[in-house]
């Protein structure tokens, strides 16, 4: 079987997200050796004061870095645990009054999510909107987070610090 029958790629987004957010969290990790190393040994004399003042403003910066890199990666990981849904399964008549049909896709609904703007899309539609987007494709009413990274980008800033 291929990736594609065991997770349907609408809904790969929130791995995209947590493969990303955990490579973020590991790339601010690798720096903080040869920072440490090099603001406390490469000066000498009276001049160490001034490395080990430096080590510890740039491990102050660090931590503040890494607490936010942490957070993030853990709403990720509670993201990846989590059903992929928006809002909640219509009943009949809510279906029945949009007609059975999803604007996104327009074809028959198919896995009907209700978000809480009261309009019906299939879930992997709306999943799919989603992973670009943050509001209803009706109304524009706020109803997902920050989409980054869930369409398998990344981020090609060069992690110095």
């Amino acid at each position: 079987t291929d990736s594609s029958e065991i997770y349907a790629f609408p809904l790969q987004g929130k791995y995209y997200l947590f493969i990303e957010q955990s490579s973020q969290l590991y790339r601010s990790f690798l720096p903080i050796h040869a920072w440490i190393h090099y603001l406390i040994f490469s000066f000498q004399g009276v001049g160490r004061v001034f490395g080990y003042i430096l080590g510890g403003i740039y491990v102050l910066a660090k931590i503040k870095d890494i607490f936010a890199h942490v957070k993030a990666w853990r709403v990720a990981l509670v993201r990846v645990m989590q059903n992929v849904t928006y809002g909640t399964v219509p009943n009949k008549e809510q279906i029945e009054a949009t007609g059975n049909q999803c604007a996104i896709c327009q074809d028959d609904l198919h896995s009907p999510t209700l978000l809480h703007c009261s309009h019906i899309f299939c879930e992997e539609c709306v999943a799919t909107w989603f992973d670009r987007e943050r509001t209803c494709p009706m109304c524009r009413a706020q109803v997902a987070d920050d989409p980054q990274w869930r369409d398998g980008s990344t981020t090609f800033f060069l992690q110095i610090f």
